[in-house]
């Protein structure tokens, strides 16, 4: 809790980043005070709405990119990125309003530490995270996952049991066939492959994913947000992304 808290005070200041407001203790208990998000969480909209647009999937995955680039700026890798953990502070707002939420399991890789704690939820996790050396490509593929769950409805590795969601990962072969991949466009299917590399040395990393052309095709509509997510991919180089 601790650490949390600490992760916390480091990373206010973005709009896509849930904020937090301070802290308290009694007796029992340590209390968080953190923005009110009144729209529920991503898992919620999408269980009730179904899959995404690419067009509402690639804005949806552009605010959740310019959250953990600014996270991975400041050396935090949230590494459990899932839609349970993003926010929509109000209904009906835009997917570009979506806030980075639960920082629980973050931890802070700026001194290059190579970690091997099994952390996050098994159908998020990256494949280096089951051989226990990682670092923070893993949100990467978190990242990939969320994107093809949006785009979808299902996601990428499943199975009856933990055992089989982590074999299926280690086999890291995502369908891109099925219903209703062939009305998905090509590039799309293109950025899920490569935020879905088993290899984390060939994976996307968060700077390639907003030059991406079907990122540009669907979200950079306005010079402003482009000159943004540029600005935080070059800050990003300074510690890691």
């Amino acid at each position: 809790m601790r650490t949390e808290i600490s992760i916390f005070e480091r990373l206010q200041g973005h709009p896509n980043v849930v904020e937090f407001h301070g802290y308290f203790e009694d007796d029992e208990h340590i209390h968080l005070l953190l923005e009110m998000c009144e729209g529920g969480d991503l898992c919620e909209h999408l269980q009730q709405k179904g899959r995404l647009s690419e067009r509402e999937a690639a804005q949806a995955i552009a605010a959740i990119i310019k959250a953990v680039m600014f996270c991975h700026e400041r050396g935090v890798m949230h590494r459990d990125l899932k839609p349970e953990n993003i926010l929509l502070p109000y209904k009906n707002c835009s997917y570009m309003d979506l806030k980075l939420a639960d920082f629980g399991t973050a931890a802070d890789f700026s001194h290059g530490k190579i970690f091997d704690e099994m952390e996050g939820t098994p159908l998020y996790i990256a494949p280096e995270v089951l051989t226990r050396s990682y670092d923070e490509k893993v949100d990467v593929w978190s990242l990939g996952v969320l994107l093809y769950i949006m785009l979808c409805g299902y996601p990428p590795f499943n199975g009856e049991s933990v055992d089989e969601i982590f074999q299926s990962i280690k086999r890291g072969r995502p369908n891109l066939t099925d219903y209703p991949w062939s009305s998905i466009s090509l590039e799309a299917k293109d950025l899920v492959k490569n935020m879905l590399q088993k290899n984390p040395y060939r994976r996307f990393k968060l700077r390639d994913l907003s030059a991406h052309p079907w990122m540009q095709e669907y979200v950079f509509a306005g010079d402003e947000l482009k000159t943004d997510m540029q600005a935080q991919a070059l800050n990003s180089l300074v510690v890691g992304g």
